[in-house]
């Protein structure tokens, strides 16, 4: 399945694409990670890829790569399904504002849909007011009554 919205094409990604390594190593960087050799991003990316613990999708845009969205198939136990948890979208700087990360989001909801899940989720940080702002034009809302939590499970010498 494959969705045109605009100019933008986006089609599920395996793991041997070399535009999803690329591209990955720039939301990686974009988030001040540093840029690992990109045989050992491939390699964590055919991991989760192949495992089923991430599924991906590449936007191009006139022939090149110019966005990425990973999501994770998630249990719902309480229900007895699944949803989908966008874990990662990524437009690189000159793709911004040309309808790829648009295009990627509706992609990513058509197929769920499509696949049953009950719902797409997300998290993002509260001050980036551009993703909110599409996010909100797509239909995603705010779920009140719920405190986002984490432990750090490393142990530091």
């Amino acid at each position: 399945m494959s969705t045109r919205l605009e100019i933008a094409e986006v089609r599920a990604a395996s793991p041997g694409f070399p535009d999803l390594v690329a591209l990955f190593q720039g939301y990686r960087r974009h988030y001040g990670q540093s840029a690992e050799d990109a045989a050992e991003v491939q390699d964590w990316l055919g991991s989760q890829l192949a495992g089923g613990g991430l599924r991906g999708f590449l936007a191009h845009r006139h022939g090149e790569p110019g966005g990425m969205a990973l999501v994770a198939p998630t249990p719902a136990s309480v229900r007895l399904g699944h949803f989908w948890q966008l874990r990662d979208l990524y437009v690189m700087d000159h793709h911004r504002r040309a309808g790829i990360g648009r295009a990627l989001l509706v992609h990513v909801r058509d197929v769920a849909a499509a696949e049953g899940a009950l719902r797409l989720a997300l998290t993002t940080e509260a001050d980036n007011t551009g993703a909110l702002a599409l996010y909100r034009e797509l239909g995603f809302e705010p779920v009140d009554g719920y405190t986002s939590m984490s432990l750090t499970t490393e142990i530091s010498g």
